[in-house]
């Protein structure tokens, strides 16, 4: 079986065919080692060996460390290894946020990051209404928009939620 490497270091980034994060790692593995780990496990790694996973696979769909900062990692993930379409955010959490934070060689990490090409984000198309066609329905042109999260989320009837929100918006700022 062919060992393929994730690092890709000393490369420029490219911004327009990835989805670009930013990681800062602890680990007692080499930064090397540990972001190979990362990259890996959120693309087309697995804990085993497998015979289904060739060059032109590993090539196409495999993530890039192209970074290597301190305790920062930087991991570039193919726009196609995204599915918008079908599975949108969750999908897109999945991937650069999923698995990793349960690998066992790492101590810590946390997503700092992330930038995403407009072949990725032109695919959201942003609120049905915008913020001005906001302001148009709520006939507030110019003062400033309040919201609130009305706690607890579940177990309160509509007619509650109602008033609760009720009181909230007539108590004032």
């Amino acid at each position: 079986m062919e060992s393929y490497s994730y690092l890709h270091l000393g490369e420029p980034e490219d911004p327009d065919e990835y989805v670009v994060c930013r990681y800062r790692v602890t680990t007692d593995l080499t930064m090397e080692k540990a972001a190979e780990a990362i990259a890996a496990e959120q693309s087309t790694g697995t804990w085993t060996g497998i015979s289904t996973l060739d060059a032109g696979i590993f090539e196409s769909l495999g993530a890039r460390v192209t970074r290597i900062e301190g305790d920062m990692i930087t991991v570039e993930f193919p726009a196609d290894d995204f599915s918008i379409e079908v599975g949108s955010v969750p999908q897109i959490l999945s991937v650069i946020a999923g698995n990793l934070f349960g690998l066992g060689s790492l101590k810590g990490v946390r997503l700092e990051d992330v930038s995403f090409p407009k072949s990725i984000t032109s695919q959201f198309k942003g609120p049905k209404f915008g913020a001005d066609g906001l302001r148009k329905i709520l006939r507030r042109p110019e003062k400033p928009l309040v919201g609130t999260i009305v706690k607890p989320k579940i177990g309160l009837s509509p007619k509650r939620t109602a008033d609760y929100v009720y009181e909230a918006g007539a108590g004032g700022l």
